[in-house]
């Protein structure tokens, strides 16, 4: 359990967080608490998601070695895939 409370996309302005809690939702059908605790600064959120998409971005992995990358990330951290 987080030790800061995930905001909710209803208690930020509108804009890109927002939307990024939004898509986040609907993707999972949930809530997605990092990012929900990610809102509390844009900057970390935004710096994050280019994280997260530097190895479908950068074009030098295999498109199997990504997928198993992405895999194995989301085993690391709970993610429900």
């Amino acid at each position: 359990m987080p030790r800061m409370r995930p905001l909710k996309r209803d208690e930020v302005p509108e804009g890109e967080v927002r939307d990024a809690l939004e898509a986040g939702e609907k993707w999972l059908g949930k809530p997605v608490p990092g990012a929900g605790i990610q809102a509390y600064a844009p900057e970390i959120m935004k710096a994050s998601r280019a994280l997260g998409a530097a190895p479908a971005k950068s074009g030098l992995l295999p498109p199997l070695i990504r997928t198993l990358v992405c895999l194995r990330a989301a085993q690391m951290v709970g993610c429900p895939f």
